[in-house]
């Protein structure tokens, strides 16, 4: 059975609200009896000295107990009241204890309980307060019962009042921190079951799906890189068909003139010769390099392109590399020249880059017009190697320039497989010298600038 993350959320926070509650209650009575009982013990000496000093006045100005008795309650509970005023006053157990007078031979000469003079003590509990008089011992000051004990009941009955006052405000405290919490882990769950919901429909194929962003805190973050997924996914799925699409017509064109050509020598219609032969066979070199196009891209997005990195020299590459093409770029009166130091260290896989070099050069060649130049530089500094290739051809509408290293595009649609390549080219040129941990660029002057489209290369040494 699943449990809801709220109904886990709510039970956190409802067990925790329970614990402060325990603990704040106890801790309160604890504390309320403890500090009572100190109270209580710092003030028992208090009354009975406030009592023994009031006898003794009177006995100094009486010269003796007299009529003592007729004002011994009087007494008392004037002394009560000036020892602690207030309800504790009343609490601290003299005006609820037997209070006795004893003159130095024993004898009751007051007694709060109202008996007559000179009766017996009683056999209960005594605490004995001696009354002195000019350092003479004139008589004592007897209370029945403990002090502490007399005001036990009246502390548990003001501990268990604030108790009672603690616990009621803790229960409503708990009660607003139960609603505070439900609405807090609401605004938790709620964009957590959205993004639940959004991606059910995603997984049935439903890739505009976005959450709205209702926070800015760690849930808010996740909305929105959920949404980035997302829109990559759409934006994934969008590229993918397209390149469904192109590749099943990149590959039908050539194979459709494969095919009819066959059956046109098959009908006699073309004769079997070299000359319609040698066509066949440039639409099956150029099917084979759509083919191996293909390949490189999928490892390369697979992660599974493999570099066999070694020690070379990038000068000597582009050297080899530009001679090469010197015989096609004469064909149609190109000027193709190189400008690189005498070496060029690196370490790097040299049949890869000289497949991205074959690729530039390949596409400044098909883009620069008859009797144009072709400008190959190289150059260094502590860290990187770069290599440019620069044409002076009518360079690239700044609309296309974002999508020119993109697959099978073609910034020229009048271009065909013939003309253009396969349009997989500088694609290639792009994840392999990512692979090698470098960049490459394009820039396009505006027209009538002294040269077309120049692509660079960034390559760490």
């Amino acid at each position: 059975m699943r449990t809801h993350l709220w109904f886990k959320l709510t039970a956190a926070f409802a067990l925790i609200i329970f614990i402060g509650v325990v603990v704040t209650v106890w801790l309160t009575n604890q504390g309320a009896a403890t500090q009572f009982e100190h109270f209580m013990v710092a003030n028992q000496m208090v009354r009975p000295a406030v009592m023994q000093a009031a006898l003794a006045d009177y006995y100094r100005v009486h010269g003796g107990w007299g009529e003592l008795a007729t004002i011994f309650d009087d007494l008392v509970l004037r002394a009560s009241d000036g020892a602690m005023t207030g309800v504790f006053g009343t609490m601290m157990g003299m005006p609820h204890n037997r209070v006795q007078v004893l003159d130095v031979r024993g004898q009751v000469v007051a007694d709060s309980a109202g008996q007559a003079d000179g009766a017996a003590l009683s056999n209960a509990p005594l605490e004995h307060w001696p009354i002195v008089v000019d350092g003479r011992l004139v008589g004592e000051l007897v209370v029945e019962g403990s002090l502490m004990g007399a005001a036990t009941t009246d502390a548990a009955t003001l501990v268990g009042s604030v108790t009672r006052a603690v616990f009621l405000a803790a229960v409503i405290a708990a009660l607003a921190g139960l609603g505070l919490a439900a609405i807090f882990v609401r605004q938790i769950t709620r964009p957590l079951v959205d993004l639940t919901h959004a991606s059910r429909r995603i997984a049935q194929g439903e890739l505009t799906v976005r959450v709205p962003v209702i926070s800015n805190d760690e849930v808010g973050e996740l909305t929105q890189t959920f949404n980035q997924m997302a829109a990559s996914l759409e934006r994934q799925e969008t590229l993918r068909r397209n390149l469904m699409a192109d590749i099943a017509h990149e590959l039908r064109t050539p194979l459709t003139g494969i095919q009819g050509a066959v059956e046109a020598m098959q009908d006699g219609i073309f004769p079997a010769d070299a000359e319609n032969l040698e066509a066949l066979h440039a639409e099956v070199q150029l099917l084979n390099r759509l083919v191996d196009d293909l390949r490189t891209l999928a490892n390369a997005d697979a992660g599974q392109l493999v570099l066999e990195i070694a020690p070379l020299d990038l000068a000597d590459l582009c050297r080899r590399q530009v001679s090469a093409m010197q015989l096609r770029a004469a064909e149609r009166n190109i000027t193709l020249t190189l400008t690189a130091p005498e070496q060029a260290p690196i370490r790097a896989d040299g049949q890869r880059l000289n497949q991205v070099l074959l690729n530039l050069l390949d596409n400044a060649l098909r883009h620069t017009p008859t009797g144009g130049v072709v400008n190959v530089n190289l150059h260094a500094d502590a860290t990187s190697l770069y290599i440019t290739v620069t044409d002076n051809g009518p360079g690239i509408p700044s609309a296309d320039l974002p999508h020119v290293f993109d697959r099978f595009y073609r910034g020229d649609r009048s271009r065909t497989r013939m003309t253009g390549g396969t349009g997989l080219g500088l694609a290639i040129a792009r994840q392999l010298v990512a692979a090698h941990g470098g960049r490459i660029w394009v820039d396009s002057p505006p027209p009538g600038a002294m040269h077309g489209a120049e692509f660079g290369v960034m390559l760490p040494r």
